[in-house]
């Protein structure tokens, strides 16, 4: 490995009526929640709450920070938006959020639809093991 990178991007949990919203990509299978990485040297929250906003149409105010999560991304090929024989840290932080305002039908194309799931059906459908435990996290500590 040639080098080693630390890199962040953050997110949310929005939770209403029992149900958690969840991002779908249809093509991949891909099951997750909206998250990415900041703009224009923004803070973690000002990163959660505009990529909550473009990926799901929500417009949503922070409650408080649920966790993070960690993990590797190693790419050994040119065809990614990462370097090449370069091993990234990623960090992504979680926040519980409310419904303030906006529409799922609202949301960017980054994604096909956007769902309200119950726990149970996040918890079958959600891609990464990782934000199991956070998506837990926020039901439990709202209700």
């Amino acid at each position: 490995m040639k080098k080693k990178i630390n890199i962040w991007s953050s997110g949310g949990v929005i939770l209403e009526n029992q149900t958690i919203l969840i991002c779908h990509r249809i093509n991949e299978d891909l099951y997750c929640l909206p998250k990415g990485t900041p703009e224009n040297n923004e803070s973690i929250e000002e990163t959660a709450i505009r990529e909550v906003t473009e990926e799901t149409g929500i417009k949503p105010k922070i409650i408080f920070k649920l966790g993070e999560v960690h993990y590797k991304i190693v790419k050994y090929s040119d065809n990614s938006k990462y370097e090449k024989n370069t091993e990234y840290n990623k960090t992504v932080h979680f926040f519980l959020m409310n419904k303030l305002d906006g529409s799922i039908g609202l949301h960017d194309n980054e994604f096909d639809e956007v769902l309200w799931m119950s726990l149970d059906e996040a918890k079958k459908k959600l891609t990464y093991q990782n934000e199991i435990s956070i998506v837990e996290k926020a039901f439990y500590s709202k209700n």
